[in-house]
């Protein structure tokens, strides 16, 4: 499972920048996962060092920590990268560690030491510190050295003394004979046997008090004094061998006897003599040994100095280009962040002067916004004016309408009225006749004259009419106009008029014979009233079905097929509310039916 940069990227890399910048005090930081997820996120920071970070790291949790150390070694600061997996992590979190380890440390790019940890033993800041000690690679003090004087080196002295040059035939002559064959010679001679020591003790001179050509001479100094000791001791015990007794008088054989004895006696003499010569010599070799073994050394010594003098020339002169480049790249660093910030404030000056300028317009703005208001409100002012003018009026020429339909109304009423008296006169006279005439008949039949089934029920207004009910049965129709008819019920409890287009004609019987004299009669009455006056009454169901009715307060012209035209004070009947923007009617002329804009109308109450 990869590890997610992006959701916190900014915050991690502003942590990680603030641990490598030298004019930050932060020398530490640790990364972790968002609970649930892989999301990196910033832990913590601070300056407190290895110890404050110790305190940082839990058991149940994946971390990553990122520090600034300084060397012991070269006092340089160093960067510390370290991955943590406690050991109370889920394995399932455990089987992506290395895999996460890789990808945060790609993300820090560089740094000089990595480390591993499972417990608080692994981040103990005394064995950070050991491992960056070790990773610094030669431990060069010389910049924590002051200057000290070197002890004077002083003449080898010898204890080398010239020995005479022995009789070597004599001794070869003598050394043939089997009883005066010489003893091996034997010698004092021990050599010294020294430990070699440690690489960083011979090398690393800050630490011993004295240099290895000190060492040596103080060897060689042993030695000689071993070998000076040597041959005093020797020279006292010849001091100390008694002198020869005196001579006596003897014979001959004890003169040859004491001869052969003195001669054997000169013999050893002369063989200890050349003896020591020998032991001279090669304790004289061995010492030329030791000198040139020491002088070896020495020089040897002297070219590591000599090394070591240059490696630490070098690395003084890498320090110094160090210095030298990062000083001029905080220059370049200084110079850049003069050029961001110049930059800033004139991309800050900018912006200043265009939000002024946005605010400029944003006023000119609000002040034609201001002026269209006032405006529009007077205009609004003007239209309410007018359109309360254009009220008036229509509320004036409804209240001349209505008041010349009453007129018509009142007019019509009395005709009508008088046309009905007429009318009830004639037909009562002619039911008298049709009685007459029908007591002679057999009376088969149950009704006469024209029959018509009610098809609305009507509610009788005046005295002379008669009130219907829907499916009711009207016989003897008269009809005395082509709005009004005269009927009696079918019980014969009820007569009178009622309005012509409530009901319908279901059958007209004619009997020639027997109906003639009524339809005489019938005709002569009719003939003897004048004809009515058009009916009034039944228009009172239209204005019922006018529904809703609004007048226009503009005109409007008609835009689309589904849309009605009208001018200004015109009515719409019927209207239906199909939005809040437009309604649906009819209008003034009741011919065309459609749409129409609902703010350009206003309902009548």
């Amino acid at each position: 499972m990869k590890v997610n940069f992006n959701t916190h990227g900014s915050d991690l890399n502003a942590a990680y920048q603030a641990v490598i910048s030298e004019s930050d005090d932060t020398n530490w930081l640790i990364y972790a996962f968002d609970k649930g997820t892989y999301d990196l996120r910033v832990q913590e920071t601070g300056n407190g060092g290895l110890e404050e970070l110790n305190d940082e790291f839990s058991d149940g949790k994946v971390q990553f920590a990122f520090a600034k150390v300084i060397d012991p070694n070269t006092e340089l600061p160093k960067f510390v990268f370290i991955g943590w997996c406690g050991s109370g992590v889920p394995e399932l979190r455990k089987a992506f560690f290395n895999s996460q380890l890789s990808d945060v440390s790609k993300f820090f790019k560089s740094y000089h030491v990595q480390i591993n940890a499972r417990d608080e033993a692994d981040v103990d800041p005394t064995l950070i510190m050991k491992r960056v000690s070790e990773s610094s690679g030669a431990n060069y003090s010389v910049h924590k050295e002051s200057a000290k004087t070197q002890a004077r080196v002083t003449p080898v002295n010898s204890v080398y003394k010239k020995t005479e040059i022995p009789d070597i035939a004599a001794m070869q002559r003598e050394s043939m004979k089997k009883e005066n064959a010489p003893k091996p010679v034997g010698t004092n001679y021990q050599p010294v046997q020294t430990a070699p020591r440690k690489m960083e003790q011979r090398w690393n001179m800050s630490q011993q008090n004295d240099s290895g050509a000190n060492a040596v001479r103080a060897e060689r100094e042993r030695f000689e004094k071993e070998v000076r000791d040597r041959e005093i001791e020797k020279a006292k015990q010849v001091s100390h061998t008694p002198p020869p007794a005196p001579a006596r008088p003897v014979q001959e054989n004890d003169r040859r006897q004491q001869e052969e004895a003195h001669r054997r006696q000169q013999q050893e003499e002369e063989q200890q003599r050349s003896r020591q010569q020998q032991q001279q010599q090669q304790e004289e070799a061995y010492r030329r040994q030791q000198e040139e073994e020491a002088e070896e050394e020495a020089r040897q010594l002297e070219e590591q100095e000599r090394h070591r003098q240059h490696d630490l020339a070098t690395a003084e002169h890498k320090r110094r280009q160090q210095e030298a480049e990062e000083r001029e790249r905080q220059q370049q660093q200084q110079e850049e962040e003069e050029r961001e910030r110049q930059q800033q404030e004139a991309r800050q000056r900018e912006q200043e002067a265009h939000e002024r300028e946005q605010e400029r317009q944003r006023q000119q703005e609000k002040e034609q916004q201001r002026q269209q208001a006032q405006e529009q409100e007077a205009r609004q002012r003007q239209q309410e004016q007018e359109r309360q003018r254009q009220q008036d009026q229509e509320l004036q020429r409804q209240q001349q309408k209505e008041n010349e339909e009453r007129r018509q109304q009142q007019t019509l009423q009395s005709q009508l009225d008088q046309t009905a008296d007429r009318a009830v006169h004639a037909a009562v006279g002619a039911a008298a006749g049709a009685t007459m005439a029908g007591a002679t008949m057999a009376g088969s039949k149950a009704h006469q004259g024209v029959c018509a089934t009610v098809l609305f029920a009507y509610e009788a207004s005046e005295a002379n009419e008669m009130s219907l009910s829907e499916g009711e049965l009207v016989q003897q129709i008269d009809q005395v106009d082509e709005g009004w008819w005269f009927g009696v019920s079918e019980d014969g409890k009820k007569q009178g008029l009622f309005p012509a287009n409530y009901v319908q004609v279901l059958e007209e019987e004619e009997e020639e014979g027997e109906e003639v004299p009524q339809q005489q009669q019938q005709e002569e009455a009719a003939a003897a009233t004048p004809p009515p006056a058009p009916p009034v009454a039944p228009a009172a169901p239209e204005v019922e079905t006018k529904g809703n009715v609004a007048v226009a307060l503009y005109d409007y012209a008609a835009e689309e097929d589904n849309e009605i035209s009208f001018v200004e004070g015109d009515t719409i009947t019927q209207i239906e509310f199909v939005s809040d923007d437009w309604w649906q009617g009819v209008d003034a002329k009741g011919k065309n039916v459609g749409l129409f804009p609902a703010n350009y109308v206003e309902l009548k109450q």
